[in-house]
């Protein structure tokens, strides 16, 4: 038989369907506790050897015959901005866990992740999770057999779990997959095993497990033929490790990988060339949750695997991007080519909008479909930390509500921290993706509303007042009488003219009660200061005046929003200036 390297499978599934969790409980990685918000921002790469997958599945996988190595687990987030996330992961993944709350059953990220499989045409089983949530479940005492503890659970939590499976079996037939519990499974290429799974309590991890060694070992063994020649792999993530320096973890999905290897790399740019200095493998964790990490050297690894690189420039490698052995007699250009064309740019750039930064290229990525799907344009993106060039340039923006940064996972150089004083560009950071949106809409929500106050107070808007009778301080240079405003809100700088359509002057200044105001609404008496108005020439007690609007001003208000009252005003206004100056007037 040939030998077989380490199949890599993917889970995917909703938020929050315990995709982490259920692997925390096969690789005891403790991955959930150190996520941000409890939800994994990034693909990872965990590797469980044959050895611990034997002695979890110990009485249901028989040691003869097990001749995969092992399994590499690649976790991909749920949450739906993680669209191109998944679609890497799902893409590298020879072996698919489609993770499903038994409460809850498929939800918008499940049908996404089905679509997925379905396009790579990835084999997958559906992990059933939460189980021990379900009316009737009583919690093992020791390791114990999914059959076993069903048995042991009654027939209430029978129900239940045969209520849960053929819900996710319908969801399943709709996507165009048959689907049935596991153990009533005879034909695994025409139908889809689903494993009920307590990931908190163990139970049903081994028969999940078994299954998927089982499919491996029968359905993709030309697949999972190991190559020799060359290497191919993904780049996660890029760190700093103590004694080591700049690495790079990546999945090595192809050939091998030795030290002294020569490299191309996606850069930032055009790829780059490398060569490794070191490969170091994460040593198993030492207790559940532990935050350290130990490395191994290793002179060479085969796929699959998921490693530490350390070569000089790896620091330049984008996260997301790819990798290639250079042997000896390979044509250099035409690899080089090949990386540049698999690259691809994350979105198209606007001439004006906001800047997006993330810690890795999926990151990046799922920023910017998310400001696709809301239709926010994108000036600028870029894999790393928010420096100074990129506040300086965002302050510029011609829209204000783009004067803002959103930066995912990634620091703010201390030069580029903007001024307290200022309030833009606002830069929205954290670790968690859709709360940096969440605060970016809500502050953008804000700032428009601010915008047409402004643009309110700075336009004239439909006012009409009436000349009190017997109200007259001065009869000229200027006026002062004596008004009520009738509707709308009148404001000092203001033209104001008759219903004929006569300008009489501008409202210089309004004063009530011996107090100076900017603005008077419906119903208040006050006086008014009217420069180039004569009473008894242009102004008469009794005249109605109106806010002598410019026909810009006019055709912007016809849009604006408005108040019943002042829509009203503005169409008198409307068929005033019409009716002088031409039925076109204000169109």
């Amino acid at each position: 038989m040939p030998e077989l390297r380490q199949p890599i499978l993917s889970l995917l599934g909703h938020v929050d369907h315990g995709k982490t969790t259920l692997l925390d409980r096969i690789a005891g990685s403790g991955r959930a506790e150190r996520e941000a918000g409890g939800i994994t921002q990034h693909i990872g790469a965990i590797e469980v050897s044959q050895a611990a997958i034997l002695r979890l599945c110990e009485g249901i996988v028989r040691t003869e015959g097990f001749s995969v190595p092992g399994l590499l687990f690649v976790d991909t987030p749920g949450h739906r901005s993680f669209e191109t996330l998944r679609r890497r992961g799902g893409a590298l993944a020879d072996l698919a866990i489609l993770v499903i709350d038994a409460r809850e059953g498929a939800m918008p990220q499940t049908r996404e992740s089905i679509q997925i499989l379905r396009h790579e045409k990835t084999p997958f089983a559906v992990a059933l999770t939460k189980i021990d949530l379900l009316p009737g479940w009583r919690r093992p005492t020791g390791p114990i057999s999914l059959t076993e503890q069903t048995r042991r659970c009654g027939a209430d939590f029978v129900k239940a779990l045969d209520e849960r499976l053929y819900a996710v079996a319908e969801d399943l037939v709709g996507a165009g997959f048959s689907a049935d519990r596991f153990d009533r499974v005879s034909d695994f290429t025409r139908n889809v095993g689903i494993v009920p799974v307590s990931a908190k309590t163990g139970v049903g991890i081994p028969e999940l497990l078994a299954l998927l060694v089982g499919l491996s070992q029968r359905f993709l063994t030309t697949e999972l033929e190991l190559v020799t020649e060359g290497g191919e792999a993904t780049i996660l993530e890029r760190s700093e490790q103590r004694g080591i320096g700049p690495v790079s973890s990546i999945i090595l999905y192809r050939g091998r990988l030795r030290v002294g290897d020569d490299l191309l790399v996606t850069g930032r740019g055009d790829p780059f060339s490398a060569r490794v200095r070191g490969l170091y493998r994460p040593e198993p964790t030492r207790g559940h949750g532990s935050r350290t990490l130990r490395l191994a050297p290793a002179t060479e690894v085969r796929a699959a695997a998921g490693v530490y690189l350390s070569a000089p420039g790896i620091e330049a490698a984008v996260p997301g991007g790819l990798l290639k052995v250079v042997a000896p007699g390979d044509d250099v250009a035409a690899v080089r080519e090949a990386l540049t064309r698999e690259s691809h740019p994350v979105a198209e750039l606007a001439e004006s909008g906001v800047a997006l930064c993330a810690d890795a290229l999926g990151g990046l990525e799922a920023l910017a479909f998310e400001c696709r799907q809301a239709g926010l344009p994108i000036h600028q993106a870029e894999v790393g930390p928010v420096h100074r060039a990129m506040v300086l340039k965002l302050a510029t923006m011609r829209d204000p509500t783009h004067r803002a940064i959103l930066a995912f996972n990634v620091p703010v150089l201390p030069d580029a921290q903007p001024d307290p004083k200022a309030t833009e560009p606002r830069i929205f950071r954290g670790e968690v993706m859709y709360r940096i949106l969440e605060e970016y809409t809500t502050w953008r929500t804000q700032r428009l509303a601010a915008i047409g106050a402004e643009r309110r107070l700075a336009t004239a808007h439909p006012a009409k007042v009436e000349f009190l009778p017997d109200f007259v301080f001065r009869s000229s240079k200027p006026a002062i009488v004596g008004i009520r405003v009738i509707g709308g809100t009148v404001r000092s700088g203001v033209r104001l003219m008759r219903a004929d359509g006569t300008e009489v002057g501008l409202l210089k200044a309004l004063q009530k009660e011996g107090d100076s105001v900017d603005h008077a609404d419906a119903g208040t008496e006050l006086a008014a200061s009217i420069d180039g108005a004569v009473v008894g020439r242009t102004l008469h007690p009794g005249d109605i005046l109106y806010v002598a609007l410019s026909e810009s001003a006019a055709r912007i208000l016809q849009s604006a929003e408005l108040t019943g009252e002042e829509r009203a005003i503005l169409d008198e206004v409307l068929r005033i200036r019409r009716a002088a100056l031409g039925p076109f007037w204000g169109r």
